[in-house]
Parts: structure tokens; sequence; C-alpha cells
């Protein structure tokens, strides 16, 4: 198992197979997607922004700030550190950072849906 991490706001989870190919799994921070928040309602609300502004102009004053993810980061992370107690071999905990000054630890103990 590998932890990784990024633009998504959220540390992904991949696994290797018995081949040796890695894949990602799922989100460790998975939350429910509520219709308001999927994707296609996303990407029209978007696009209606971006129409209602090549109509009104393009003042800047008009962008909305995005809204949080709902997540543990609401910005990239960029950085993750294991932790890990004595000399044990398997990390069980980390942190992450990220843009948004938020420090998350994680305890993959937690999950246990995580395959080993």
């Amino acid at each position: 198992m590998a932890i990784g991490v990024g633009f998504d706001c959220n540390p992904l989870i991949f696994a290797a197979d018995e081949t040796g190919l890695w894949s990602f799994v799922r989100y460790l921070d998975e939350r429910k997607v509520t219709p308001s928040t999927s994707k296609a309602s996303q990407l029209s609300e978007a696009l209606g922004k971006l129409y209602g502004q090549s109509r009104q102009g393009s003042s800047s004053d008009t962008v909305e700030p995005s809204k949080p993810r709902g997540g543990a980061h609401e910005n990239c992370i960029t950085c993750i550190v294991p932790l890990r107690k004595g000399s044990e071999s398997i990390v069980k905990r980390f942190s992450t950072s990220g843009l948004d000054g938020k420090i998350v630890v994680w305890d993959l103990e937690n999950h246990i849906t995580i395959p080993k």
C-alpha cells in the first residue's frame, strides 16, 4: 500500500496487485457526494459563471470565492510525513500539511477497509 497526496486535497490510497502493478483504491477521507456537489453540477455551475461573465464583462469583482470542499484539507497537500513509534517498520500514522495552513494527522488503523 502507498499513500499519495497533491492537488486532490485528499490523500489517495494505492495498492499493488500480484503482478506488481499499482492502482488507485480510494480516497482516504471519502465524503458522500450530494447532488449539489456532484461533478455535473459543479461543471454546469462553472459554465454558468463563465457564460454570465462573458455577457457582463470579465470583472474580477463578480467572481465568488470558492466553497470549502468539506474534507480535512481545503487546498492542495504539499507535505506528508510518516509518524512512527520507536523502531516500528510499518507506518500506521502520518501527517499532512497543505496550502490551507492545516496540519492533519491520519491514523490508518481506523480505516479497516484499506487493503494491506
